[in-house]
């Protein structure tokens, strides 16, 4: 089945149209599916090294 999924983290908005297995019988439910979907990480950066927030931010675009 497919559903429509938007998604805002931050600001930023993720919609799509995604194939989801199975009918599903609650939001709940659809959104433990998205949790397992998801690759996601976190990182102290305001405690990091400076050569790691140097890296992150040239990956991002951003220079502090």
């Amino acid at each position: 089945m497919k559903i429509a999924i938007e998604i805002n983290v931050f600001g930023e908005n993720i919609s799509k149209v995604v194939e989801y297995p199975g009918t599903p019988a609650s939001q709940g439910e659809v959104i433990q599916w998205l949790m397992s979907q998801t690759d996601y990480k976190w990182a102290d950066y305001e405690h990091a090294p400076q050569a790691d927030r140097l890296l992150y931010n040239y990956r991002e675009g951003s220079i502090n």
